[in-house]
């Protein structure tokens, strides 16, 4: 084997991309292998380790990760593989350039569709993984590893191969050291001609974020604590998609109030310095920096964290400490369509997550 270790190092799910079932998707790894024998002989090989499924070994209690073998050449010539039962003989069943090694299965190489015999045979192997996220939330540090063995099947001769990873211990406390606030309006300054009122903001929100040790971590919009109730913008020069549109509660007569948007800043300052916005769209599969505030978005897969300006596109920075200021404008809906007998409380409310 080219090495006797996998190792995902510290694993973060702010770095990770959420896949299906909550599952995160680690990077894939290759390595590589090869055998060599003094006299021609069957090189049917196997994985023996610890069966997740039919398809998978178990990557301790927490997931599980797949193999796959390629690139596979047989004294020196470029060969398919096959896939045979544990004995390495019989009929191929699966046959390719590429294929997954299960569990009950080897894999051999293959001549004019038959097992091939050879003194030398090489191939790389792919490892995927995947892990609970729920799995990350630990208290104390915890060394993943899960070993097991590649074989010759026709000899027995065989190479460990570990798979591992650190998951530090680690806490964050999110705390909203102010709240964004808008003051008062009377009725009479709301718009007259149709079309809604934009307000700004009186006094900028602010959170601040303290970790136990260093940490990369995103932010993420839960969900909007008032669903149903925002009002698009209307008769202004702006337009928003509806996942960027918070909403401000009802009337006392069940009428929606309007709706905001929140923005993160496109700084913030940390126990490592300043550092810039840096935004993902698909679940932290990739980053991208931004020159300005970030709007807010309560699509599920949207995270915002922050990193230094010249490594916003490989996601957030670990710090201990964070503190950034939101800010946000409201849009009250057209005078006409609210009853304005009595004083009305415009309370936007949201869940933030920070992931890390």
């Amino acid at each position: 084997m080219s090495t006797t270790h996998v190792d995902y190092g510290r694993l973060s799910r702010a770095t990770l991309a959420v896949e299906a079932k909550g599952m995160l998707g680690l990077p894939a790894r290759t390595i590589g292998l090869h055998v060599r024998c003094d006299e021609p002989g069957d090189m049917a090989v196997m994985f023996r380790g610890a069966a997740a499924d039919e398809r998978g070994f178990l990557f301790t209690e927490a997931g599980r990760f797949v193999m796959r073998l390629r690139d596979a050449r047989l004294d020196g010539v470029p060969v398919d593989l096959g896939q045979v039962d544990r004995g390495g003989g019989g009929v191929p069943g699966q046959v390719g350039a590429s294929l997954a090694w299960n569990p009950d299965a080897a894999l051999t190489p293959l001549a004019h569709g038959h097992a091939a015999m050879g003194r030398d045979f090489s191939a790389s192997i792919e490892i995927t993984a995947r892990v609970d996220e729920a799995a990350l939330a630990v208290g104390d540090a915890a060394r993943w590893t899960t070993t097991g063995s590649v074989e010759l099947v026709a000899t027995g001769a065989s190479a460990d191969l570990a798979v591992q990873a650190e998951v530090q211990p680690g806490r964050c406390n999110v705390d909203v050291v102010r709240h964004l606030s808008f003051g008062r309006v009377r009725s009479a300054d709301l718009d007259s001609h149709g079309a809604s009122t934009r307000l700004t903001a009186i006094q900028a929100g602010r959170l601040q974020v303290l970790c136990d040790g260093p940490l990369p971590f995103a932010f993420r919009i839960m969900r909007d604590e008032r669903p149903g109730t925002a009002v698009a913008p209307t008769g202004l020069d702006v337009t928003y998609p509806e996942s960027q549109l918070f909403g401000l509660g009802k009337t006392p007569a069940g009428e929606r109030i309007g709706s905001y948007v929140l923005r993160w800043a496109a700084g913030a300052t940390s126990d490592r310095g300043e550092l810039r916005a840096t935004h993902s769209l698909d679940g932290s599969r990739s980053w991208a920096a931004t020159g300005g505030a970030i709007v807010a978005d309560h699509d599920g897969a949207a995270r915002v964290g922050y990193a230094a300006p010249t490594q916003a596109t490989t996601g957030p920075l670990a710090v201990k400490a964070l503190d950034v200021t939101l800010d946000a404008t409201i849009f009250i809906a057209p005078k006409a369509s609210l009853s304005l007998d009595e004083e009305i409380h415009a309370d936007g409310l949201m869940t933030i997550e920070i992931i890390y």
